[in-house]
């Protein structure tokens, strides 16, 4: 797909995206827990089309939820929290190069033995860690646990500003929170096959002139 065309395709998804959250999610509340729209799609964008277009796209997101939310007591915290939120999530989730991904092999095959010969920790935790880390796992699984993360990240970020203004956290926050990482990652495997095949991920067939398939 040609840059522009992939760039003008990002940039509909990326009004669409906010234009649902704010206008139609409030009628899909579940138990009070309203899911992320806005990074289900931007984790198809960062794993989908890389760190550039994710980038810009989260930045456009930013700007447009700070000019909403102007009465914020905090000034910028979304035009910061977006780009900072998606782009250190871009590090552990987007596509890589051929030579990362070779690198990333060794490291975790390295890792795999030392750990074998008794000098690394065997706590099965940790191996799970090291293969999630460092394993190239398909799109498919990468785009709902990329979604999660940020949604996470920013109620996080969420959470501390309402305790630092000396509000009370109890288990509900805890419990929105966790409620509102499952449903974004949802949201997102839900998403993610019709947006991957508007982004183009899933070129179709061509047909030669004698009618057979190339």
């Amino acid at each position: 797909m040609k840059p522009f065309k992939r760039a003008l395709k990002v940039l509909l998804l990326t009004v669409a995206a906010y234009l649902i959250q704010v206008c139609v999610m409030r009628y899909f509340t579940v138990r009070s827990v309203v899911g992320s729209v806005i990074f289900a799609v931007l984790a198809v964008i960062v794993v989908s089309c890389g760190k550039k277009y994710a980038f810009c796209a989260s930045c456009i997101i930013g700007m447009m939820m700070e000019c909403m939310m102007a009465n914020s007591n905090v000034p910028s915290l979304y035009v910061i929290a977006y780009p900072a939120i998606t782009m250190l999530c871009a590090q552990t989730f987007a596509d890589m190069t051929d030579r990362q991904l070779e690198q990333r092999r060794l490291n975790y095959e390295r890792r795999q033995v030392r750990i074998s010969e008794g000098r690394g920790k065997k706590h099965w935790w940790y191996s799970l860690m090291l293969r999630y880390r460092d394993a190239d796992l398909p799109p498919m699984v990468r785009i709902p646990l990329c979604a999660g993360e940020m949604d996470m990240f920013l109620n996080l970020v969420l959470i501390v500003y309402m305790y630092l203004i000396g509000e009370d956290l109890t288990l509900i926050h805890l419990t929105r929170l966790a409620g509102s990482v499952v449903y974004t990652m949802a949201l997102a495997w839900a998403l993610m096959f019709p947006l991957r095949a508007f982004l183009g991920m899933y070129p179709k067939r061509r047909r030669a002139q004698g009618g057979d398939e190339e």
